[in-house]
């Protein structure tokens, strides 16, 4: 049984408005739903949820200046409207159910999987009138843990008009610069707009160490480590480049090194 109040009150958050406008006309269709803004990025949506209550939220991942993340991240002290992430990106469909989004809807989508996504919506609001919400939000986290476990294998950078698949496995290392991160491998380097924090939850532990506040390294190319004193560790890369690690990693990366060697 679907969430039978009208006046769902919406908000749609795209930097696209080819994007934005397909959202706003597929949920016109629908006579729960009151859109309250359209929104073309993170800011212009928190403005919105400052001055007025809004209960559901089309949220875009990757925007300028603020990603779909931040902007939740940003959500004032009991502001809790239900969130659909819309992307073009699978990447981040973990972390989209680990701050409890409803539903993750991967671009393209045709208009049954967005009307999919909206009855799920529904459910949510009536399931909270229920007080059943919490319950189905750990069953619908378990249920997308235990199909969705591998990590991130590649990152696609666009460039120049160009389109680039970049392996994980030939990364050296990951460093942060500004709003973007540097992929860097053998050959050259990619930016990526993303945070340190989020790519590193998307690698696998055992082969992408934080060894800085701005550093990760593959430590499939690392050539050698060794301590220069000062809390820090020097690490030689397999290219002949060296990266510091930061004082506070001291504990980090000791212990790290310490487990590799009983290995």
């Amino acid at each position: 049984m679907l969430y039978s109040m009208k006046n769902i009150r919406t908000i749609v958050v795209d930097d696209e408005p080819a994007a934005r406008s397909r959202i706003v006309r597929l949920l016109e269709a629908d006579p729960d739903i009151r859109i309250v803004a359209e929104c073309r990025n993170g800011i212009e949506a928190l403005e919105v949820l400052r001055k007025e209550p809004v209960d559901l939220v089309f949220l875009d991942v990757q925007m300028p200046q603020l990603s779909g993340f931040d902007v939740i991240e940003k959500f004032a002290p009991g502001i809790s409207p239900f969130v659909i992430f819309v992307t073009a990106h699978d990447r981040y469909a973990l972390k989209a159910f680990n701050v409890s989004a409803v539903d993750y809807l991967l671009k393209p989508y045709d208009d049954e999987r967005f009307n999919i996504s909206l009855a799920r919506a529904k459910d949510f609001f009536e399931m909270r009138e229920n007080k059943n919400l919490a319950d189905r939000m750990l069953e619908l986290m378990q249920d997308h843990l235990n199909t969705r476990k591998e990590f991130t294998q590649e990152y696609v950078i666009k460039e120049k008009g160009r389109e680039y698949r970049v392996a994980v496995k030939d990364l050296l290392w990951i460093r942060a610069e500004g709003n973007y991160l540097v992929l860097q491998t053998d050959v050259r380097h990619y930016l990526l707009r993303m945070t340190m924090n989020m790519v590193e939850s998307e690698l696998d532990p055992v082969d992408f160490v934080r060894i800085h506040r701005s550093f990760m390294v593959n430590m499939a190319h690392v050539q050698s480590t060794r301590y220069s004193g000062n809390n820090e560790f020097t690490f030689t890369m397999s290219n002949g480049k060296h990266l510091l690690s930061g004082r506070s990693y001291k504990e980090q990366v000791a212990r790290l090194l310490t487990e590799r060697v009983r290995k």
